[in-house]
């Protein structure tokens, strides 16, 4: 996208809201316009949409899918939703991605090639001054340096202007080599020992270590698997709880492997004496490959299972022709053994005009005065707070 220019107007140019019966019937449209576009997030896709919508408790929720067309050819969605909320524990109605709840990355407003800042520019002034909903906040989360509605925003466009553009959390990921004997020579040296040393102890106290990559599509049983797993992992963890395990997340992504077709995603599966003791949820799309959710037998734990596995599945992405694997939101120190690049994600915030809106800019306005000042002062201290993890907490953001 180029720099913002005057407007131009364009009098073919048009937008509309979808219904919900639209909805259900817009997969094929919904795709193919992302499929055309530069977005490259499996989480931009119909199926994840539509499923997290069709699977959500919609009191008093609001569908907000906003479609630009060009005459009679669509060049844009803009997939939001409006539902009840708390902002810095302020009673909201909030304004946000469809898929907000189920740790969707890389979110935007999905756009046809040359149509980027038409798209961002008429969806913004119509969710501020022709929305059917009124809205306190808006937080548009999830939003990365490389998509339209950042780079819209960096620039300075008019219509987002006073939207703040305020840094979320990092997302580690991995530019795939053309051979796995290459990405992992690039590996620091401690990595590749601790991997060997993980390995070779594995292979010396058990015998039948069998590692599958498993297409979603026709092996939907191991959805229940990773869900045990992931439980018995958390179990053990003191004090702290995993989003992923409860029973809405359950049946979202149950419904999701229905939806789902050949190549959309794998799970890549160790098993020992044909036990599971590891299992990776990842979805594919446009060659590039999306760790979004693990589960391991701690009883394994001093084996690394899962970080063998991680391995594991890398190779096979590279086998397969990937160019990416993406660790997606969350800081966690294994991440960074395999990975070189890290993108910073974005919350896009503007805030209403009412008064629940006013108040909460002023106490945002406050918290960010502080963030600044724990940074400045940071800087002369040992780096002990992360400050992605102070501004989750003050705007009470989850991890996957």
């Amino acid at each position: 996208m180029k720099p913002c220019q005057t407007p131009v107007e364009n009098h073919g140019f048009s937008t509309s809201l979808l219904t919900d019966e639209e909805f259900s019937r817009y997969r094929e449209p919904w795709n193919k316009l992302l499929d055309s576009s530069g977005s490259e997030s499996f989480f931009l896709k119909w199926e994840w949409m539509y499923t997290f919508w069709e699977t959500l408790d919609k009191r008093d929720t609001l569908l907000l899918v906003w479609l630009c067309h060009d005459g009679p050819v669509l060049v844009g969605i803009a997939p939001f939703y409006v539902y009840p909320a708390t902002f810095m524990k302020v009673p909201v109605k909030k304004l946000a991605f469809l898929g907000d709840r189920v740790a969707s990355d890389y979110m935007d407003i999905i756009a046809a090639p040359g149509y980027e800042e038409i798209c961002c520019r008429e969806v913004l002034r119509r969710v501020r001054h022709n929305s059917p909903a009124a809205c306190d906040v808006i937080e548009l989360d999830g939003v990365c340096t490389d998509s339209n509605l950042y780079r819209y925003l960096a620039a300075g466009c008019d219509a987002g202007k006073d939207m703040q553009l305020v840094p979320r959390f990092d997302c580690p990921r991995t530019m795939l080599a053309s051979s796995f004997d290459q990405y992992t020579g690039a590996l620091s040296a401690s990595t590749r020992y601790s991997l060997g040393r993980k390995q070779r102890k594995l292979e010396k106290d058990f015998s039948g270590i069998v590692i599958e990559h498993l297409d979603l599509n026709s092996n939907p049983q191991l959805l229940g698997v990773l869900f045990d797993l992931h439980r018995k992992r958390w179990a053990v963890l003191k004090d702290k709880t995993s989003t992923f395990s409860s029973a809405y997340r359950e049946s979202f992504n149950t419904r999701l492997l229905q939806r789902l077709g050949e190549g959309d995603g794998f799970f890549s599966c160790m098993s020992i004496d044909d036990e599971p003791v590891s299992i990776l949820y990842i979805f594919v799309y446009k060659k590039n490959a999306f760790f979004y959710q693990n589960g391991w037998n701690p009883v394994f734990a001093s084996y690394g299972v899962g970080i063998l596995n991680i391995q594991q599945a890398i190779r096979h992405a590279i086998e397969a022709g990937y160019r990416s694997f993406d660790f997606l939101r969350g800081e966690e120190a294994y991440k960074y053994k395999f990975c070189e690049d890290v993108r910073q994600a974005y919350s896009v915030l503007l805030f209403g005009e009412g008064l629940p809106g006013r108040v909460i800019r002023i106490f945002f306005k406050l918290k960010l005065q502080l963030k600044n000042l724990l940074h400045r002062y940071l800087r002369f201290q040992q780096p002990v707070v992360n400050m992605n993890r102070l501004y989750s907490f003050f705007l009470q953001g989850q991890g996957r």
